[in-house]
């Protein structure tokens, strides 16, 4: 499962946004995520939410899976999926750009990106419940991960 529909026209319903790490983590039977991000998926899709990544995040996956990981299949299957529309995206504007990255200028951590307050920021402005990601930089910046609502 790598995405939940199509994102209607600021429609009101129950959303999560999504971050690289979970995309990875779906289309990566290997990755240490792979069970865990099936089954937040799968609870997800339960409970009626919509993923939402933003699509810098689509990029980051496709990148990181090709060059990183060298994985150019997965790479090509995340932007197959983009380009057949089953992926809900979020395009970044420069009002979201801008707020990531003030959030990302207060931040001290060398792991977390630009590309990470993208996602924190996409998330307040869509008014997301849960970030589906692994990264506890969302749970220190005031964010529900759905991994924690699950474990």
């Amino acid at each position: 499962m790598l995405g939940v529909g199509k994102r209607g026209v600021m429609a009101k319903s129950k959303i999560a946004v999504g971050d690289t790490d979970s995309l990875i983590a779906l289309v990566c039977k290997e990755d240490a995520n792979h069970i865990k991000a099936k089954n937040i998926s799968k609870w997800l899709l339960s409970q009626g939410y919509e993923v939402v990544y933003p699509n810098t995040a689509i990029l980051e996956t496709i990148t990181t899976l090709k060059r990183a990981l060298n994985l150019p299949d997965k790479a090509e299957l995340v932007n197959t999926r983009y380009l057949q529309g089953t992926l809900s995206i979020e395009y970044i504007d420069e009002k979201i750009q801008k707020l990531a990255s003030q959030r990302f200028s207060r931040t001290n951590s060398k792991k977390n990106t630009i590309f990470d307050a993208i996602v924190a920021e996409t998330a307040v402005e869509l008014g997301a419940e849960y970030i589906f990601s692994f990264d506890s930089w969302y749970s220190k910046e005031g964010f529900k991960l759905v991994v924690a609502n699950l474990d």
